[in-house]
């Protein structure tokens, strides 16, 4: 072994353990093990940054403006809403919401995917009288699942492809991963619908649970002789802090100001909204001329009367909120919201919001005016859990945007053009005839997945270029002895899928793919056969909440457990498995 096949297999090993480890973002291990490639001499001064033009790059962000521009259309919501009305049992209710959000994935972002979706999923199961619970862990699995039947359809495979144009001179169609991504992904569902949902444990929902708030919203009228009359808010306010309560809003002649400014005169009869226990307000009411006017379940009805809104929203992983207070995001000076509660793990949490540091999948409840509320969730990159109207009707111009993609999609299937060109192409052209404007294509473009791509690409070219896959191939044949082609397939797929759970999925496809292209031309097999298990393989991130973004955001919504994953994922992956293992060298003959 030679010191850069050492140096890289040793680098490649400590990205792992802090891809794994989590505690810093995988675009920034990314940058880190690039710099560190170089500082080595394994990766060259000048190409060290040509990984950001690589199509593959390209790809993959016109790709999300596409899916940002699929989910505008309202086509998928119309087709969701009226295929799970029919929805009787637990099993139709799965098979009718899983299917669509199947096919959604495979023309669009897995996150996109489930955006879409989860609050489809969320009114039906209100609707059934069923705990999210039941629906959102296999929402979850089945728009990671679908992104592997497209080329489209996931990162992973827009990489896969680049790495086999690259190596083998021509890379895959855009329905070329469909024989086998196609039927995996049906096995799947058909397995989740048919008894696999039995394993997925059954909580109330975080949405019920939000019914605790209403012990610590409470109005309190200032008297005559109260002490608060005539001074400025901020008396309040420092007030509430000494008793650790928070100040939500001032309710005057029937008019509720959620945003009073701190410099607002209070006056007698003015009532103030309080977010805090009622015990931890009893010593303060009566020297500060307080009283308690109305029950704490008016004060929440109020609270949800007229033009304001309290809506939920989760925390999406990887967003600059993360690792944030309500304090740092200034939330009430900023945005003009309350932090009602939070909730994690399917445990809620009503006092002492003012210090908690928010992380992926925390489940926000937010009120304010309505239309300050919803700018909020847009700009602090929260998903929306709100309840959707199942009568949807597609908005207009959807059909024109859905005939631009199809178009694009159709010079893809025909070769006229590579995918980043075609899809690039689409794009354009979607801002141009303003199916989507600039801002939105930018906020759908995850700017992490990019970095960590665009700094990757040079690690796996110094992967291959040291000679470390054909020395990692050569010792997986010798292992392997007499068990043949086969054998050697189950084991790259397995060892994908394992990677996958504790490893950003494109990471995975970057690592593996090269190696399963050393690993064939080692046993003089089809490479595409092996491809193919790494393709699917990086699609299977189903044993942790942290395996996927995914998993992380109906952690919160479904009330789940870290533990509860594997009770669906396990099984779940060993159909993977088995479903992979037939149809791959039945299309993809060893």
């Amino acid at each position: 072994m030679s010191f850069e096949q050492a140096a890289i297999l040793i680098l490649l090993a400590a990205a792992l353990v802090l891809f794994a480890w989590g505690r810093w973002r995988h675009d920034l291990v990314a940058l880190l093990v690039l710099l560190a490639a170089v500082l080595l001499g394994l990766v060259p001064a000048r190409e060290a940054f040509l990984g950001f033009g690589h199509p593959a790059v390209i790809t993959v962000a016109a790709a999300l403006v596409i899916s940002r521009a699929v989910a505008k259309t309202g086509l998928l919501d119309d087709l969701a809403a009226r295929l799970a009305n029919g929805a009787k049992s637990p099993a139709s209710l799965l098979l009718l919401l899983c299917l669509p959000a199947t096919l959604a994935s495979s023309v669009m972002n897995n996150v996109a995917a489930l955006a879409l979706f989860m609050p489809v999923a969320l009114a039906i199961c209100a609707q059934a009288g069923k705990s999210p619970s039941l629906a959102l862990m296999p929402l979850s699995y089945v728009t990671v699942l679908g992104g592997v039947i497209t080329l489209v359809g996931t990162p992973p495979n827009i990489i896969i492809s680049g790495i086999r144009a690259e190596r083998l001179g021509e890379g895959y169609a855009l329905l070329d991963f469909a024989p086998v991504g196609g039927g995996v992904a049906l096995a799947g569902v058909l397995f989740i619908a048919l008894g696999g949902w039995r394993l997925v444990p059954q909580r109330a929902p975080v949405a019920a649970q939000s019914g605790e708030v209403h012990d610590y919203l409470l109005e309190a009228r200032l008297g005559a002789d109260s002490a608060l009359a005539g001074k400025p808010l901020a008396d309040a306010v420092a007030a509430m802090d000494e008793a650790d309560a928070e100040l939500l809003g001032l309710l005057r002649g029937g008019v509720t100001i959620p945003s009073a400014a701190r410099w607002t005169v209070m006056r007698a009869e003015d009532t103030l909204l309080i977010q805090a226990a009622p015990d931890a307000l009893a010593g303060m009411l009566k020297p500060l001329g307080l009283t308690l006017v109305k029950p704490k379940h008016a004060a929440m009805e109020d609270a949800r009367a007229g033009d304001l809104r309290v809506a939920e929203a989760v925390v999406r992983p990887h967003t600059a909120i993360v690792g944030e207070t309500p304090v740092d995001l200034r939330l009430r000076q900023r945005h003009q919201v309350n932090l009602l509660g939070v909730a994690r793990e399917g445990a809620g949490q009503f006092r002492g919001l003012k210090n908690w540091r928010f992380v992926g999948g925390d489940v926000l409840l937010l009120q304010g005016e309505a239309e300050r509320v919803e700018d909020a969730i847009n700009r602090l990159g929260l998903l929306p859990l709100a309840p959707r109207d199942l009568n949807l009707k597609p908005r207009p111009g959807g059909l024109l945007t859905m005939a631009m993609i199809v178009a694009a999609f159709a010079a893809l299937a025909a070769g006229l053009a590579p995918a980043a060109i075609c899809l690039t192409a689409a794009a354009v052209l979607l801002l141009l005839t303003k199916r989507i404007d600039l801002r939105e294509a930018y906020d759908s473009v995850d700017a992490s997945v990019l970095v960590l791509l665009g700094a990757m690409m040079p690690v796996g070219d110094a992967f291959e270029s040291t000679g470390a896959t054909r020395l990692i191939a050569d010792l997986l044949a010798g292992l392997a002895g007499d068990l043949g082609s086969f054998w050697l397939l189950a084991l790259m797929l397995l060892l994908t899928m394992f990677m996958s759970d504790i490893v950003n999925n494109a990471a995975t496809a970057l690592l593996m793919a090269p190696l399963g292209i050393d690993l064939a031309k080692r046993l003089d097999a089809n490479p595409d056969a092996f491809l193919m298990a790494v393709a699917v393989g990086a699609s299977c991130a189903f044993l942790t909440p942290v395996g996927h973004q995914n998993n992380l955001l109906v952690m919160g919504p479904g009330a789940y457990r870290f533990s509860d994953y594997w009770r669906l994922g396990l099984p779940l992956e060993i159909v993977v498995f088995i479903a992979s293992l037939i149809l791959i060298p039945l299309v993809w003959p060893l």
